[in-house]
Formats: structure tokens, sequence, C-alpha cells
């Protein structure tokens, strides 16, 4: 049995990708009241949100790719202001929320008001589904080994994510790489797991969906790893094991 078994968070145990999209269609939807239009007012909306992400100060873009933090997390993030560059994304989001509803109505010859449905996508975006196997996976691995959660993203969004979702209380530790200032797939941050469950990094297993993040940055800290491929990876790097979900792994998984 592996002494840790450790888990990415988005995409691997709660759905997060789908729920932002449905947040955006259904955004558009009570305003158009026509699935078409609401599909391009909801596109326009996102596709505006990655190029205005582009266009914020680099301390902010920067520290958004060295941690994992995206454009459309960047639209319901909490940020710390005590950090230089989150309160740099805290007064760069302030002005992109807004104005992505406001070029997309444009975009769509459309009248709204862009801070109405700002806020509307956010309430929409503030839930937190588990992927159906999550809850039973975690409870039999429970009592058999140490379980660790190594997320990428800021720390007023992902612990926003873990507590909303109820997922804490399976967890002996907890790595959120805007609050150990590493990320995936940097191998310091697995390391640093590794040490506050006070077990050896090469006795653990990564479990993600991630190729890259993941997988390969679970290899290179010396970690056995478990792919879960939800369907969005392009890229395939060698896992130690391969499944469509998380019940597929837990053979491997006690086992190790």
């Amino acid at each position: 049995m592996f002494d840790a078994v450790l888990f990415d968070l988005d995409e691997t145990l709660i759905h997060d990708e789908a729920v932002g999209r449905h947040a955006f269609v259904i955004t558009a939807y009570e305003l158009t009241q026509d699935e078409k239009r609401a599909q391009q007012l909801g596109m326009a909306a996102f596709q505006h949100a990655l190029a205005l992400w582009k266009t914020m100060a680099p301390i902010a873009v920067e520290y958004g790719q060295r941690i994992g933090h995206s454009a459309v997390e960047g639209l319901w993030a909490d940020y710390d202001v005590s950090i230089p560059a989150e309160a740099q994304l805290q007064q760069e989001m302030a002005r992109i929320r807004p104005e992505i509803w406001r070029l997309a109505l444009k975009d769509c010859g459309l009248d709204g008001d862009a801070v109405k449905l700002e806020a509307r996508w956010r309430a929409l975006r503030h839930a937190y589904p588990l992927y159906a196997d999550t809850d039973q996976v975690l409870a039999t691995l429970r009592p058999k080994t140490k379980l660790g959660i190594v997320t990428n993203g800021v720390q007023g969004l992902q612990r926003k994510k873990l507590n909303g979702s109820g997922l804490l209380h399976w967890f002996d530790a907890v790595a959120v790489s805007g609050e150990v200032r590493i990320g995936k797939p940097d191998p310091g941050i697995f390391q640093w797991v590794a040490d506050q469950l006070g077990v050896d990094v090469k006795r653990c297993v990564m479990v993600g969906d991630n190729p890259d993040r993941d997988v390969l940055g679970g290899k290179n800290a010396g970690m056995k790893t478990a792919w879960v491929d939800r369907g969005h990876a392009t890229r395939h790097i060698q896992a130690d094991v391969v499944g469509k979900s998380l019940t597929e792994l837990l053979p491997f998984l006690l086992g190790g």
C-alpha cells in the first residue's frame, strides 16, 4: 500500500470547466431566451475573457502562469491583496469582469446590463459538483493510507472549492500552489505535501487528469502516477496506470 495517495482537485475530484461553460450559456440564455444567440453570447464572453487576461500587467500574468491560475478562474476568484501579484490581479479583474460582457453584447448586437450579467455568471459558477465516484473512492482509501491534495491556483479560489465541495474532511494535507508559492509540475510542491504528511515522496502516488502537471510533475518528483482520463487532455504522457474513472484506478491505489 502506498504511504500516501495525492489527488489533483479540478477535473479529478470535482467538475470545473463544465460548470464555467454552463454558467456562460445560462447567463446568456436568461437574457436572449434563444439557444443559438445564447451560445454565441456565452462564447463571445469566454473569448473576451481569454483575450483580456493577456492584457494584464506582466506581474499578474507571470504569477498566474507560475501557480496555474487561469483567465476563467480569474472571473470568480478571491484574492489576497497582501501578495503584490494578487493585489494586481484584483485590480485588473475588477475591470475585466464586466468588460467581457460589454464586449460580448456589442459583438452580438444585443442590449443588456454587463454588471448584472457578470454578477449572475459568478452566482452560477459557485457550484462544486463531485464526480460520481469521488466520495466512494476516498472513503475506501481513507482508513488505509494518508491522503493529500495538490492543486494549482490562488488560495481564495481553491479553498472556496474545497470548502464548497465538502471534500476537506477526507484529507490529511492540502497543497495549494498560491499558498506555497510553487505550482505543478514543479517537483517542489509534491515534496512539500509529502513533508506535511511525514512520508517519503517516493512512497506516494499522484492521481490527476493533467498529463503535464499531474503525471509528468509527479514522475519528476519521484512518485508513481495514476492518470484519470477525463477526455480533456490532448497530450499523453505514460503514467503507471490509466483509467477513465477513479474507480478504475482504485485497485492500483490499494495495491501500491
